[in-house]
């Protein structure tokens, strides 16, 4: 994938929107509306996961590679889903 390519300057702006969609994740979470049939399972499992994810101070207690549910991250997401200078390698 090209580095400068407009999806990837995309996802950058979308991972930069954090701050704004966080406060959802709780509510995302408890929905009822996302009982999912058993195909989906692991992408509702996931989605349950991420308010416990977004209260971590990854400053203080950086996520791992195994807190996270590798197969729901798409390819081209992953860079964006995995890279932060700020972290220690392998967070």
């Amino acid at each position: 994938e090209d580095e400068n390519s407009a999806e990837v300057a995309m996802r950058a702006a979308l991972a930069n929107r954090y701050a704004t969609v966080r406060p959802f994740l709780s509510l995302l979470g408890e929905s009822k509306a996302l009982d999912a049939a058993s195909a989906g399972k692991r992408v509702l499992a996931g989605v349950r996961g991420l308010p416990a994810l977004a209260r971590r101070k990854v400053g203080v207690k950086p996520l791992l590679p195994r807190e996270v549910d590798d197969k729901l991250v798409p390819p081209a997401w992953r860079k964006a889903v995995y890279a932060n200078p700020d972290l220690p390698q392998g967070a």
